[in-house]
């Protein structure tokens, strides 16, 4: 080709293109200069036909395309003719020289001799003819019997009308291979025609088009890369079908799934790249298969397409050029996969953003809440990691809401199933941190309210330094105490401390008044052991004290006292259900107490009372404790009757004792025990007498188990039974009678 030819390969400009769908035409001219745009699955029909309509009706262009088309059959016949009568002549000819020598020499003989010697040198030139450079007859003649080359002639011919300086600019080319008709054809027949090719292409394929260029013997190739340009469209039609897959996926990978109104949408890589690994179906040896992967497709996504951009580290998001598809199945599938390898994802993740997606991926169909909470405490551990404190206030609280105040007994129940009440302490104390950093200085001080027992130096100190940034000098000096508690041995060991718990435990729950100074003792050293050195304490030591010393305060009648100590059982962080609802039931007793033995009838400590044995009920049932769920069941239904026995009549009240006190008796007939059986048989009659049923059945029971009762259901059951006889609310039995 001629030196003055050039090629000039632009990057990070396919967004310039003319065409913007794939229905548009592949080529169009605007001026001095033809725009031609390929796509993935356009054929060459379908170009020639664009081509031809760009070019208008011209009756050269005609003439030219089907005068040679006819010369080139015409000029075939008649070579083939020519050949045929040449033969048969030459065989003629042969025959009399053969076998008729000697005869006469005529005149048809010498025309005969003249068609022979004209073959017989025609062939002989023939080569030569064909192989001469420039030589229409044989190009001619070569396109009648190879397809290529017809075509590459038609594209010559397409494009002989137009001036070979005007300018050729080539859009996106560079997703097929050499074979494809785009190279060996179209390109080809581009780069002999004029005089400036202009390609653009993406960023990763320079070297590749440049070896192209070589192959056409291309002198001038000039790399332009220019500054990654704002799309004035959507260009998603130009992209390969392995190219709309990865997009489709990297959509996937976002915070798109979140559908947050007027916040970026934020893409995690590293999902990306783990669900193309594992997840994304790639079709290996396809034609359709990205030459570079899932990086090249990256690449191409920051700097040719600019679907993505990045403003901070870790944080990239979508741009306003992309355009989202309805992925709703895709993201099932996902979300499940992402469910069944939640561990293997937290220990791959590095970047919160990718956390976050998978919570939202999989926090509706996880059954064990536990890995859940993982997600959240690796999520919460990256912030803190990467300093990415703007990501609590913009996600933290549609997730987990605001933090309770854990002084507050009445938010219990309306915050027993927030994750602050299951997240670690070690995460608890990471979002003291990132809540301060994003200004949130009252959720941090309530976080360290509800840690301060854990460590009431440390917190105390916490707290003042929140009060003083959000400029309460008062409350800041307030908050810390008087003098610090400096212990001065090194925590003990769990085995010193459940030593002491079980010995003091032992003693209040079968209230042994000879033991009584001993169990005292117990909990004394079991206090110091707690308190003597200056680490955190494990929550279920600290539990386990305050819930022994409530019990030994009940025991002596100070029922303020037990409360308190409850309310501070329930004030320790990071327990679960068992001990919470252990914790509610047994101050609903105390409640209880309170009420029966206080010199007014006040309805409002019974109702109390019955209010928050309900929640320990669910509490208990809902980690399926059958062991002491007649016990807890006995208690609520004590806790009803309790009030029953001074109030107006309620007949749901005392549906709820039938059938609460049934489902205990049922269980401990499943377990063959009788613990608390005696209570239970009782209560289960109370109510049964005041509804009117039939009681005949619960009366033999209770009669027949009345050998098997200790001293103190006993005297608690006839208690409970004179309580009612005194009021006229039963009928009586003579068996507890006498």
């Amino acid at each position: 080709m001629s030196s003055q030819n050039s090629c000039n390969i632009y990057t990070s400009k396919l967004c310039e293109t003319k065409r913007k769908s794939k229905s548009d035409k592949i080529i169009s001219k605007e001026q001095n200069e033809i725009h031609i745009t390929f796509c993935e699955g356009d054929s060459l029909e379908t170009f020639e036909n664009d081509l031809n309509e760009l070019r208008g009706n011209s009756f050269l262009y005609f003439f030219k395309k089907r005068f040679s088309t006819a010369f080139i059959s015409i000029i075939s016949v008649l070579v083939i003719m020519f050949a045929l009568i040449s033969a048969s002549i030459y065989e003629d000819l042969l025959k009399k020289v053969i076998f008729s020598l000697p005869f006469d020499w005529q005149i048809n003989d010498t025309v005969s001799l003249s068609f022979v010697l004209i073959f017989f040198f025609g062939l002989m030139m023939m080569p030569s003819l064909l192989d001469a450079e420039g030589n229409e007859f044989k190009n001619n003649l070569s396109s009648w019997f190879n397809k290529d080359i017809r075509k590459l002639k038609r594209l010559k011919l397409g494009f002989s009308i137009y001036d070979k300086k005007t300018i050729i600019n080539l859009y996106n080319f560079d997703l097929e291979d050499e074979e494809h008709w785009i190279n060996r054809l179209l390109l080809k027949t581009l780069i002999n025609r004029f005089y400036t090719i202009n390609l653009f292409i993406r960023n990763d394929q320079i070297k590749s088009i440049e070896k192209k260029l070589e192959a056409f013997d291309v002198l001038n190739i000039e790399v332009i890369k220019t500054k990654k340009q704002t799309n004035k469209g959507d260009i998603s039609f130009i992209l390969s079908s392995k190219e709309q897959k990865l997009f489709s996926l990297m959509q996937l990978s976002s915070t798109k799934l979140l559908n947050t109104q007027n916040k970026s949408v934020f893409i995690s890589l590293e999902l990306f790249e783990y669900c193309g690994r594992n997840f994304f179906e790639d079709q290996k040896g396809s034609k359709e298969q990205l030459i570079s992967g899932f990086q090249n497709f990256i690449n191409r996504s920051f700097d040719d397409f600019n679907f993505i951009s990045q403003e901070k580290s870790q944080q990239i998001y979508f741009t306003k050029q992309s355009n989202f598809k309805d992925l709703e199945d895709e993201e099932k599938r996902l979300s499940y996969y992402l469910r069944n390898h939640i561990e293997d994802c937290i220990s791959y993740f590095d970047n919160p953003i990718s956390l976050l997606i998978l919570y939202y991926y999989v926090k509706d169909i996880v059954l064990d809440e536990k890995r859940t909470i993982s997600i959240l405490e690796k999520f919460i551990e990256t912030i803190d990691k990467k300093q990415q404190y703007e990501l609590i206030e913009d996600y933290w609280f549609n997730i987990a809401g605001e933090m309770f105040d854990s002084s507050s007994l009445e938010s219990f129940e309306k915050t027993n199933s927030s994750f602050y009440r299951k997240l670690s302490i070690e995460a608890l104390n990471k979002l003291v941190f990132l809540f301060e950093r994003n200004g949130y200085y009252q959720q941090a001080v309530l976080i360290c309210k509800y840690l301060y027992e854990i460590n009431p130096n440390k917190y105390s100190v916490t707290i003042c330094s929140l009060h003083e940034r959000m400029g309460q000098f008062e409350k800041a000096y307030d908050s810390l105490p008087l003098k610090l508690n400096l212990g001065k041995n090194s925590k003990p060991s769990d085995t010193e401390i459940r030593y002491f718990q079980r010995k003091a435990w032992i003693v209040v729950s079968q209230r042994k008044d000879e033991l009584k100074e001993e169990g005292l003792k117990a909990l004394e050293n079991l206090k110091e052991l707690i308190f003597s050195h200056n680490d955190d304490n494990e929550p279920l030591w600290l539990w386990h004290y305050y819930n022994i010393k409530a019990n030994y305060a009940e025991w002596n009648e100070d029922y303020d006292l037990s409360i308190e100590n409850f309310k501070k059982c329930l004030a320790i962080p990071t327990l679960g259900a068992f001990e919470y609802g252990a914790t509610f039931v047994n101050m609903a007793i105390s409640y209880r107490f309170k009420y029966l033995t206080s010199s007014t009838q006040n309805f409002d400590i019974i109702d109390k009372s019955i209010s928050i044995g309900k929640l320990g009920v669910f509490l208990k049932q809902s980690v399926g404790d059958r062991d002491e769920m007649p016990i807890v069941l006995h208690n609520q239904a004590l806790n009803i009757l309790s009030k029953m026995l001074n109030s107006n009549e309620d007949e749901k009240l005392y549906k709820e004792v039938v059938t609460i006190t049934n489902e205990a008796i049922f269980i401990l007939d499943k377990t063959n025990s009788i613990k608390r059986l005696g209570m239970l048989l009782i209560e289960n009659y109370i109510a049964k007498c005041f509804l009117q049923e039939d009681t005949s059945a619960i009366s033999i029971r209770l009669k027949n188990h009345l050998s098997f009762l200790d001293e103190n259901e006993t005297k608690q059951l006839n208690s409970l039974y004179k309580e009612f006889i005194k009021v006229d609310k039963i009928a009586r039995l003579d068996y507890l009678d006498n």
